[in-house]
C-alpha cells in the first residue's frame, strides 16, 4: 500500500473512532457581576437589608467522555468557583444602622449524565440529560462563617450549532431547578473554535441566579453574570 493511501486509511480510521469514543477537556477563567437581594420579613417595614456585591474572577475546567454504548448516558464533571464580596447594610428609616462585611461563596461541581439526541445533524447538536450540582459553599457575615453544602438535582439541555467550514460552533447550556418559591437557574451561551486537531478556544456569558424563599421570613436572590474565556482539548 502506497504511504499516502495508509495516512490517509489511518486518518479515516481514526476520525471514525472519535465518532464513538471521544473526551473533551476544557478550562479557562470566570469573571463575574454579583448581584445580592435580602428580604427579611420579620423586620419592621422601615426596616430594610441590602447588599453591596462584587464577584471575584475564579476559574472553571470541564471534562466529558463519551461513548457509543446504548441506553447508558455520557458523563460530563464541570467545576467553578464562584465567590463575591461586598458588605450588607440595614437601614432604618432612610438611616444606615449597621453595615457589616459578607461574602458568599457558591463554588461547585456538576456532575452531568445526558444523552446526544444530535450529534452533528444538518449541523445541529443537540444534548439532554440531568445534573447533579454539589455546593460546598459559605456565607461569612461579620466575621461569623457558616458553612453550607447540598447535592440539588437540575434538568440539563445543551442546543449547539456549528457553520460549516469555519471551525466555529455557537452552543448553549442550560441547567435549572424550580421548586415553589425557590429556584436555581444557571445558563451559559458561548462560541467555541475548533482547529481540527485537538486545540480550541471558547467564549462566551455565564448567568447564575439563585433565589430561596426560606420558612423563617427570610428571602435571597443571589446572581452572578458575566464572561468567561477559555481552552479547549477535544480527543
Amino acid at each position: 500500500m502506497k504511504p499516502a493511501v495508509l495516512v490517509s486509511s489511518m486518518l479515516i480510521a481514526a476520525s471514525a473512532h472519535a465518532d464513538f469514543f471521544g473526551a473533551t477537556l476544557e478550562a479557562g477563567i470566570y469573571d463575574p457581576d454579583a448581584e445580592l437581594t435580602l428580604i427579611d420579613d420579620g423586620l419592621p417595614a422601615s426596616t430594610t437589608n441590602s447588599a453591596s456585591m462584587s464577584g471575584e474572577k475564579g476559574s472553571y475546567y470541564g471534562i466529558a467522555l463519551e461513548h457509543p454504548i446504548p441506553l447508558i448516558p455520557n458523563l460530563r464533571v464541570q467545576g467553578t468557583e464562584l465567590v463575591s464580596e461586598g458588605s450588607i447594610s440595614t437601614t432604618f428609616n432612610s438611616s444606615v444602622v449597621n453595615n457589616v462585611d459578607a461574602k458568599l461563596d457558591l463554588s461547585h461541581t456538576d456532575y452531568t449524565a445526558y444523552y446526544e439526541l444530535l450529534d452533528g445533524l444538518f449541523w445541529l447538536h443537540f444534548d439532554i440529560g440531568v445534573t447533579l450540582r454539589d455546593y460546598e459553599g459559605s456565607a461569612t457575615v461579620d466575621n461569623d462563617t457558616k458553612d453550607f453544602a447540598a447535592i440539588i438535582p437540575m434538568s440539563y439541555i445543551a442546543p449547539a450549532i456549528s457553520i460549516p467550514g469555519t471551525g466555529l460552533t455557537i452552543g448553549g447550556e442550560i441547567k435549572s431547578l424550580s421548586i415553589g418559591d425557590n429556584s436555581i437557574t444557571d445558563t451559559t451561551w458561548k462560541l467555541k473554535w475548533d482547529s481540527g486537531f485537538i486545540f480550541g478556544v471558547e467564549a462566551g456569558i455565564r448567568n447564575h441566579e439563585v433565589t430561596l424563599d426560606d420558612a423563617d421570613g427570610l428571602d435571597i436572590e443571589s446572581t452572578n453574570e458575566g464572561a468567561f474565556v477559555g481552552v479547549v482539548l477535544d480527543f
